[in-house]
C-alpha cells in the first residue's frame, strides 16, 4: 500500500473490518462442516478433522493479511481505500477473498460470497 495515511491504525480498522467480514459469511456454513472460529487478529477455519484446520491473520508488522491452507501461504497486501478494503498478494496478483472463496469451492464444496 503506497498510501502514506494507512498507518497501523489504519490497518487494524481494516483488518478487523476483514476478518469481520470472513466470519460473517461462515455464519451462513453449518458448523459441522467448517467454522469460523475467531481469536485476536486470527480466524481459525476450524474443518471439524475432516481436513488441517485453515488460518486468516493479521500482520501488523508487515501491514498484510496472510492466509494458510492446504500447505500453502498467501500474503495479502493492502490496497485501495481504508474504508473499502481490498487485500491482493503482491507476488501472484491474486485478491484475498478471491482466494478464499475458490479454495472452499475447490476443497469444501462451498460457494461463499464475501
Amino acid at each position: 500500500m503506497n498510501d502514506a495515511n494507512f498507518d497501523a491504525k489504519a490497518f487494524e480498522r481494516a483488518a478487523a473490518q476483514t476478518l469481520e467480514r470472513i466470519l460473517t459469511a461462515l455464519d451462513e456454513v453449518d458448523p459441522d462442516v467448517v467454522e469460523g472460529v475467531p481469536s485476536s487478529g486470527v480466524v481459525r477455519l476450524d474443518w471439524q478433522g475432516k481436513r488441517g484446520d485453515w488460518i486468516v491473520n493479521s500482520q501488523s508488522a508487515a501491514l498484510q493479511i496472510w492466509l494458510a491452507a492446504e500447505r500453502r501461504a498467501w500474503h495479502f497486501a493492502h490496497q485501495g481505500s481504508a474504508e473499502e478494503p481490498r487485500w491482493v498478494s503482491e507476488k501472484t496478483g491474486e485478491e484475498l477473498f478471491a482466494t478464499l472463496s475458490g479454495l472452499l469451492r475447490e476443497h469444501g464444496g462451498l460457494d461463499l460470497t464475501f
